[in-house]
Parts: C-alpha cells; sequence; structure tokens
C-alpha cells in the first residue's frame, strides 16, 4: 500500500508549493487536482509544474476535473465538448507522468433521463480510455448520493458503479470512502464490488450526512476493518483533506497519524 494526499488538501496555495510542501514531507505519492486554481490545462504552466514533481521521484496520479465538465451530459452537443476537454485532461495527465486519471462520472437533473445517463457517461468516459491508449488507466470514482428530487448522481450505489465499469473496456475504479459514508453506504461493499478492478482510494472521515473531507478518526465512518484490507494490499491510497478546516501543519499531521494506523493495521 502506498499512502498520499491530494494537493486539494493544500488550495490555499499553488499547486507549485503544494507539491513541494509534499514533496519536502517525504509523502510516497501526490494526486494533482485537476481544477482551478491547481492543475487544470492552460491555467497551469506544465513545464513549471514538472519541475517541480521531478526532483521526488513520487508516483503521480490525478484528478480529473468536475465543477463544469458532466461526462453524463444529456445534449449530445455539450457532451462532445466536455469529451474534448476531458480527452485534453488525459494527454496533460500523461505529459506529467500521472499512472492514473480519476474521473467523475457526471449526472442528471431529471429522473427521467437516468436510464440513459450510464450510457452517456460511458461513451464520454471510454474517449477518455480511447485517448489514454494504456499510458495510464482511466478511473470512474464512486459519487456521493443526492438527497433531492433534482440531482441523480451516477456511481452512488455499489450497484451503479459496477454497472458503469462494466460498459467501459479497460476503466478501473476509485472507491471514495466520504462519498460512500455521507450515502449510507459502508465503505467495504464499494471495495468488495470492485475486487479487483480496484485502482486507488480517496480516503477521508464525516459524520455520515456531509462529505466533511475529515482526518481518518475525526468521524464515525467505518474505517478500521476496510483501512486494514487496504494495509494488506498494493493500492494506492490518497488523502482529501479539507483545505478549509486543516491548516498546512494539520495535513501533514494526519498523513502521519492515518500512517500510523495503517502500520498498526498491518501487524
Amino acid at each position: 500500500m502506498k499512502l498520499g494526499v491530494s494537493t486539494w488538501s493544500l488550495l490555499g496555495m499553488d499547486v507549485y508549493s503544494a507539491v513541494k510542501v509534499i514533496g519536502d514531507a517525504g509523502i510516497e505519492y501526490v494526486e494533482l487536482w485537476g481544477e482551478l486554481p491547481h492543475a487544470y490545462p492552460g491555467w497551469a504552466d506544465k513545464k513549471l509544474l514538472w519541475d517541480a514533481l521531478s526532483p521526488y521521484g513520487m508516483t503521480v496520479t490525478v484528478h480529473a476535473p468536475f465543477t463544469d465538465l458532466n461526462p453524463a451530459a444529456p445534449d449530445a452537443g455539450v457532451r462532445a465538448a466536455i469529451a474534448k476537454a476531458l480527452v485534453a485532461f488525459v494527454e496533460f495527465s500523461a505529459s506529467l507522468g500521472a499512472s492514473m486519471v480519476t474521473v467523475h462520472p457526471g449526472s442528471v437533473h431529471n429522473e427521467k433521463l437516468v436510464a440513459g445517463s450510464a450510457a452517456a457517461a460511458a461513451g464520454t468516459i471510454q474517449e477518455m480510455l480511447t485517448a489514454a491508449g494504456g499510458r495510464l488507466t482511466v478511473n470512474v470514482e464512486n459519487q456521493t448520493k443526492s438527497a433531492g428530487r433534482y440531482h441523480y448522481p451516477l456511481g452512488s450505489t455499489p450497484e451503479s458503479l459496477e454497472d458503469l465499469l462494466g460498459r467501459l473496456e479497460g476503466a478501473r475504479g476509485t472507491v471514495d470512502t466520504g462519498h460512500a459514508h455521507a450515502s449510507g453506504i459502508d465503505p467495504m461493499r464499494m471495495l468488495d464490488r470492485l475486487g479487483p478492478k480496484l485502482a486507488e482510494v480517496h480516503l477521508s472521515d464525516n459524520s455520515g450526512t456531509l462529505d466533511d473531507h475529515l482526518i481518518p478518526g475525526r468521524g464515525n465512518a467505518p474505517l478500521n476493518e476496510f483501512m486494514r484490507r487496504l494495509a494488506k494490499s498494493d493500492t494506492l491510497v490518497c488523502l482529501e483533506l479539507n483545505p478549509h478546516v486543516y491548516s498546512r501543519e494539520e495535513v501533514l499531521a494526519g498523513v502521519e497519524s492515518t500512517r500510523a494506523a495503517f502500520g498498526q493495521l498491518r501487524r
């Protein structure tokens, strides 16, 4: 198992400084946050980012942007533009030596559109897989279930995520423990459902209602058995800690406390 942290956890600084803080702390891998103002193509300077990463030899993964890019968009023209942007993001990620790109599968906002949303999202994500061409893996992440009638996120149940991955040739999965717990789902169910398709975990805690991105142990998510399973695997585990709650020092301390917890669970 390899423990890393997302640059989103240090969103108060620019992405180059965030990489330096993570690398200087001796952390094994980094996930670049692919949203503004971090690792977004055309915003981040690719050479400066490459230069920031190079001294450390860390494993690099990337989280694809999702704020304005919905792979399940019902309109074909809009979806084509989104696919083009996500394909460009795959190329950007490959140029930085990333081994994985994780993408949110998107959502629709009307119950009548739910049936076709998985096919729409799969078509978009398949274009990312084609562009990746085996240079890096494309992971689909479970999302948080909505309590409202106007938001239907894909992959918010183990069955939905499994169905989506079954439509995609070569895709793998990222399990987000915070998304699962805030949806009323034991993260172990996601882990068991994905089986060998699991490639990465986004690890955080919460109180079971909101995706608070707390340090493991600060909420009430059932993480002990989940982490015990991971401790004996070769899965990449990325901490996503709330930059609006934790300082830089608290994020780094959270990495160390989580590393210690994994060490205990390996015994």
